[in-house]
């Protein structure tokens, strides 16, 4: 790996012979573990090459060093130290072999320590074969290329030695040659990237979580926590010893970090033999803890096990006892010390009952175990013996103040800099953050948590002044009346009562909602799914319950981040349990806006904002009795209930913004509003409904009509789904009612609907060609989704007899997915829709021809599966990945992945059924 141009070693005192090495016999695993595992030594020649390489291993998890990544080089240090540095520390050393490779200092160099300190190594046969490694190959050409390095002066004749042993170990190492994968550099990456995660298994992802340098005190904590283990001999099993830690504190002092923490520090000595347990904070329904025990339990399989994915991913909820049979069976396979680390035991006995299972498995002798838990009860309850439960090591002030000033003045990078008196200022601004807790001494401890949130609100004051912090702490009199550890609220809140009432509603909902494994938030369209991440579906969700954009929903979780109260990530959402506490504090302030917004008392239903019912018992809200009551609701989501009876009626909920029901419900056959003067109501502007903007409808097989939606002239998001039933909603009528004319609805986006039968009763071809006309005229429509299975009626239809004309089709339409009756061959006008990125007519049996759409430069995505009669496909489109199609089932069916989901189960069927082939296309 030559060093970049830009970089001079004029100063390195390294000296270029070579290097002195302390040998292998100091590369201890009782050292602290290296930062990089994998290190990638090339010539500039393969540069390309291994910078593709060194991305493929990031997505794996893989912590490779990669000298063109200034992120692997430490800051004012000396750059050739470093280099050398890692290759000798690194796990496996992945040489890229070329000509180039073999005849330059710096490769050489990177090799020969490699060998020195036996780094696994692994060679890539990329521009040479092995036979150009043999000993007559070395004498005649390379070391002829070497002695030109010391004619130059560059290295001393006495590396040379070292470097023809260097030579020799690669030639005896089992590599990969570039030649044997038809000359595909993609598959060949691929494959290496394979084989180099056999050789050292990618790092538990939750220890990369919290990076070292992030971690106050990183290095001195994990030594005190590895020196407090206790040594216990096995039950039954004399011979063998296990070594426990139970560290308990309070909320919010480190538990976590410090757990993930020595995962990643235990790697040095346990290798992948690694296995990270958090166990859930709170409870949930009983489904939902299911399907987590069981993930947790896959997870340990996978690491501590070393079960095959084929025999983890077969493990059902039904059988999970197997599942703790093959992890034990795996552990005494293996018979190889583990590191177990089981954080966040709770206080109910479902939490520490889990726990006790793991410690049950079996573990090999000389296996380490870390439990955390708020209260040395909880932890001797699963330990069984007190001697094993501690009080977490705590913060030394040069730390704390350290990490309050990350927070609140990053631009001061050291505490030393600062003046004298603003030193004073900071030692009275970190004594704010001191607390008392049951297991410690009278000295008390510095809180992790409340030093970010004391700094961030810091942060804010005058700039960020140090000076200035001293008035605003006299102007709030003393943050703290006292350093009992349930009063660290007085400076969590600080950041809270900073922001305006919408976002402090934001809060509540991430606090209280998004994690408590309610999933409807997470629902999304299929066409949605490819580049939705948590972060994103719960800016979705944000945007329709506050009646707010995308982008000022992003921009309050963003301003909750920049303060500390949600954790700074850009794919998941996330709370601390501390957080989460206080929230809940601030919800049972009777007549508080944080009270209306979140729960509610029986006699006081009519100011509740938010109801969820799960299985007819409330989950958010304690407002029972008729929803009609409830008249400022915003927020209805109704899950499985059966209470409800044959009609829900929404008459007085005028507030109502969203309102989701999933379930089986057998009684309810319609959702309807009785307004007294309907006609009325539909000619004003809106309807009685009209804050409604999102109706989600899902798996309602009972539901024959849902009139109430003519009320909703506001509507902007209509979902409906029904699961093989046999519903049959004319046209959304109400009784003495004309169907409904989706003109109406000037503000609907997204339309999905989707039935096992004819949802809208639209047997009729000319039906639902008229209808499908109105809905796309929809000036603000961007995504259109109908889907049902073939009718009996269709069967005797004629196949491709009719024509859709798109005219006057909306302009703003991305996505379009539509099965089509039998009866349509044709689509015409597709080529109007500009801005079309999804098209999909899956599964339009009839559908004959396709136009050329060569024309819509911003189409991605293309998908005509199980168009049986389709004459041809569209003429080769650039940047489309072809979705392919099928005819008879006699030819290959491709699915893109980003699809595979929605079609896997159809797919699945008539590959048993008529044996023909699947395969993907690569984006």
């Amino acid at each position: 790996m030559e060093p970049s141009p830009r970089r001079s070693l004029r100063d390195d005192p390294v000296s270029p012979d070579g290097m002195e090495s302390p040998g292998p016999e100091r590369r201890r695993v009782c050292e602290p573990q290296p930062k990089h595992d994998i290190f990638l030594s090339h010539s500039g020649q393969e540069k390309a090459f291994v910078e593709q390489l060194y991305h493929d291993l990031r997505r794996v998890n893989q912590r490779a060093f990669f000298d063109q990544d200034s992120n692997c080089l430490a800051k004012a240090e000396k750059f050739a130290r470093e280099i050398i540095d890692a290759a000798g520390r690194c796990r496996v050393g992945v040489v890229v072999v070329s000509e180039g490779y073999l005849t330059s200092k710096w490769p050489m160099l990177e090799l020969s320590r490699c060998v020195e300190c036996g780094v696994k190594v692994f060679p890539l046969f990329f521009k040479l074969s092995p036979s150009d490694l043999k000993g007559n190959e070395v004498e005649t050409k390379w070391k002829q290329s070497w002695r030109q390095l010391v004619e130059r002066g560059e290295v001393k004749e006495e590396v040379l030695e070292s470097w023809s042993k260097a030579v020799k170990e690669l030639r005896s190492s089992n590599g990969l040659e570039y030649g044997k994968f038809a000359n595909s550099e993609y598959k060949y990456r691929c494959a290496v990237v394979e084989e180099i995660c056999k050789l050292w298994p990618p790092r538990v992802k939750c220890s990369t979580d919290v990076p070292q340098d992030e971690i106050q005190g990183y290095e001195r904590l994990c030594k005190v926590a590895s020196s407090m283990f206790t040594e216990v001999k096995v039950v039954g099993r004399d011979e063998e010893i296990h070594r426990y830690l139970g560290l308990y504190g309070m909320g919010g002092v480190g538990k976590t970090t410090l757990c993930k923490a020595m995962c990643s520090y235990s790697q040095g000595e346990f290798g992948d033999r690694v296995c990270y347990v958090e166990l859930p904070s709170e409870q949930v329904n009983e489904g939902i803890a299911r399907n987590e025990r069981l993930a947790r339990l896959k997870r340990a399989l996978q690491r501590l096990g070393g079960c095959d994915r084929s025999v983890i991913d077969i493990i059902s909820e039904e059988g999970i006892q197997e599942g703790w049979e093959c992890l034990k069976d795996g552990l005494i396979r293996n018979q190889r010390p583990v590191f177990l680390a089981i954080d966040n035991v709770g206080d109910c006995e479902a939490s520490r009952s889990e726990a006790r299972k793991y410690l049950n498995v079996g573990l090999p002798s000389g296996s380490k175990v870390l439990v955390t838990a708020r209260s040395q009860e909880i932890l001797r309850s699963v330990l069984g013996e007190t001697e094993y439960c501690k009080p977490i090591p705590r913060l030394e002030w040069l730390e704390a103040a350290t990490l309050f000033l990350s927070y609140a003045a990053p631009w001061v990078l050291s505490v030393s800099l600062l003046r004298a008196e603003e030193r004073e200022i900071v030692e009275r601004c970190v004594s704010e953050c001191r607390f008392k807790d049951i297991g410690y001494d009278q000295s008390s401890q510095y809180h992790p948590l409340v030093l970010r949130a004391l700094g961030t609100y810091f942060h804010d004051v005058d700039g960020g002044s140090v000076m200035r912090w001293e008035e605003a702490l006299e102007n709030r009199n003393k943050l703290q009346r006292s350093r009992e550890a349930r009063n660290v609220n007085a400076i969590l809140g600080l950041n809270y009562h900073s922001l305006s009432e919408q976002v402090k509603l934001v809060f509540l909902d991430c606090a209280l909602y998004s994690s408590r494994g309610y999933r409807s938030w997470k629902v999304l369209p299929w066409w949605s799914s490819r580049e939705a991440d948590e972060m994103h579906m719960w800016v979705s969700w944000i945007s329709e319950v506050h009646g707010v954009s995308p982008s000022d929903a992003k921009l309050m979780v963003k301003e909750l981040q920049r303060l500390s109260l949600v954790e700074d990530s850009s794919s998941v959402v996330s709370v601390h349990d501390l957080y989460k506490e206080f929230a809940r504090v601030l919800v049972e302030k009777e007549g508080s806006i944080e009270w209306q917004w979140w729960m509610s008392q029986v006699s006081n239903a009519s100011q509740l904002k938010r109801l969820v019912v799960h299985q007819d018992k409330p989950i958010i809200g304690r407002a029972m009795g008729r929803f009609v009551d409830c008249r400022s609701l915003v927020y209805l989501e109704l899950v499985g209930c059966d209470d409800i009876g044959p009609d829900l009626e929404l008459e007085n909920l005028r507030s109502l913004r969203v309102l989701i029901m999933l379930g089986f419900s057998r009684k309810l056959k319609r959702i309807v509003c009785s307004c007294i003067n309907r006609r009325q109501c539909y000619e004003r502007a809106g309807g009685c409904l009209s804050e409604l903007t999102t109706v989600k409808l899902h798996l309602l097989d009972c539901l024959e009509a849902v009139p109430f939606l003519r009320h909703c002239g506001n509507l902007q998001h209509l979902e409906m789904f029904e699961n093989g039933g046999v519903l049959s909603m004319r046209g959304f009528v109400a009784i003495d009612e004309e169907p409904m004319d989706f003109r109406h609805f000037k503000a609907l986006r997204t339309i999905s609907i989707r039935g096992g039968r004819d949802i809208l009763a639209l047997a009729k071809c000319d039906a639902f060609i008229r209808w499908l006309l109105t809905a796309l005229q929809l000036e603000n429509l961007t995504a259109f989704e109908y889907e049902r299975h073939e009718l009996d009626e269709e069967k005797n239809e004629e196949v491709g007899v009719h024509t859709i004309e798109l005219v006057q089709v909306s302009r703003k339409l991305s996505v379009l997915s539509l099965c089509l009756p039998n009866a349509i061959g044709e689509v015409k006008g597709l080529h109007l829709l500009s801005e079309l990125t999804t098209l999909n007519l899956s599964h339009s049996w009839g559908l004959l021809r396709l136009p050329d759409l060569r024309c819509l430069s911003k189409l991605k995505w293309l998908c005509v599966n199980e168009c049986c009669n389709l004459e041809a496909l569209p003429l080769p489109l650039r940047g489309i990945p072809n979705m392919g199609f099928t005819r008879h089932h006699e030819e290959y069916s491709t699915v893109h992945e980003c699809l595979q989901p929605h079609f896997d189960p159809l797919m699945n069927f008539f590959c048993d059924t008529c044996t023909k082939r699947t395969r993907k296309l690569e984006c």
